[in-house]
């Protein structure tokens, strides 16, 4: 099934802006309905992401505050670091270090994100994501000015296809 997405910009500042993606039809961004979904029941580990990410915030989204998840091919890393310990993993597409797009997560209980359906689905929307934002640097559609992510940020991803 193919879905239109937006990109939003969720916060800018002066070494970072978060975005998240946003499916057309849905109140919320996938790191919205992230900490919706979690915060009550998993408040601490809450802190622990919004901690890191205001680290990232002050010092811009270097590798060494990310997990590498996904593949080599892409830009896919997870949160919290090895630094912290949380039940909870927040997947993330780090387009440079003055760009970062929070995606959606879950429990992590599993040795690997493959082994758990929705973590795995959480990469795989990322990775897709990341193929689309790619495609359109590579023909400069889409480029970094400072810390913003600058034109069309909407795109559309088969959610039923394996990448």
């Amino acid at each position: 099934m193919e879905r239109n997405l937006l990109i939003e910009l969720l916060e800018t500042g002066e070494k970072v802006s978060l975005y998240s993606p946003r499916f057309v039809g849905e109140d919320y961004t996938e790191f919205e309905k992230f900490l919706l979904e979690f915060k009550d029941t998993h408040s601490q580990d809450i802190q622990i992401l919004v901690r890191r990410l205001g680290i990232i915030k002050q010092n811009g989204a270097e590798d060494r505050y990310f997990r590498y998840e996904g593949s080599m091919n892409d830009r896919v890393m997870g949160l919290p670091s090895h630094i912290d310990t949380s039940e909870l993993r927040l997947y993330c597409l780090n387009i440079s270090r003055k760009v970062l797009i929070l995606g959606n997560g879950g429990i992590k209980s599993t040795k690997t994100y493959e082994e758990d359906a929705r973590l795995h689905k959480c990469v795989q929307t990322l990775q897709k994501i990341d193929i689309e934002i790619s495609n359109k640097e590579k023909q400069q559609i889409v480029t970094i000015k400072g810390t913003q992510l600058v034109g069309p940020l909407t795109f559309i991803i088969d959610e039923d296809d394996e990448k």
